[in-house]
């Protein structure tokens, strides 16, 4: 009896440390999400470049999370110098109080050239709902400064903080033997450059 009380605590034991692992990490069948941690982001997979409907994006990004909270925004920021002169909501998803916000924003940009640009699209999914909206980008940022270098999704994986700019795509224009690095999309980085643009996520 004893050897049989045993085996069925222990039964017990690694069933319960599997179910904990199963909701902490909000798989099957706690959650219908993709394996991410509870308040944090991950830098999914991007399009593969032999990808076919690559041929048809100049950049693109998906993004995972899972976080308690009201908003998920995405915005598109241009400075002059140290200075923004345009701050636009792309698109977002979010309630009036906070929430288990579990899910994926995946976005791109339509065209051959990053630096190019003309548009841009995006879509926010929670659960079974999906917010998504395209973006015109005027006409005068690109194409009037030389020396340009550009950034794709380069934050880590790890916890959300909210409030934070996790930059989905990045522009930095002119300066010779432009390099990029923590500082760049910073106060710090934007007074370097003559323009800096960013397409970004943020977590409320």
């Amino acid at each position: 009896m004893k050897k049989i009380g045993l085996i069925v605590v222990g039964i017990i034991v690694i069933l319960g440390g599997v179910l904990l692992y199963l909701n902490y990490m909000n798989y099957w069948p706690f959650h219908k999400d993709k394996g991410i941690p509870d308040g944090e982001i991950k830098n999914m997979n991007q399009l593969d470049r032999t990808d076919e409907l690559s041929l048809l994006l100049a950049a693109s990004g998906k993004v995972g999370y899972n976080l308690k909270g009201s908003n998920v925004s995405i915005y598109f920021d241009v400075y002059k110098h140290d200075k923004r002169v345009l701050h636009k909501l792309v698109t977002e998803f979010g309630s009036e109080k906070d929430t288990q916000l579990s899910g994926t924003l995946v976005w791109g940009i339509p065209g051959f050239d990053v630096f190019k640009p003309i548009e841009i699209r995006a879509a926010v999914s929670n659960g079974g709902a999906t917010s998504q909206d395209s973006f015109a980008i005027p006409k005068d940022i690109f194409g009037k400064i030389e020396d340009a270098g550009a950034q794709t999704q380069s934050f880590e994986d790890g916890k959300i903080k909210k409030g934070k700019k996790y930059i989905l795509q990045g522009w930095i224009m002119g300066k010779e033997n432009i390099g990029m690095n923590e500082d760049t999309f910073s106060e710090k980085g934007f007074k370097n450059q003559e323009q800096t643009v960013m397409l970004y996520v943020v977590f409320k």
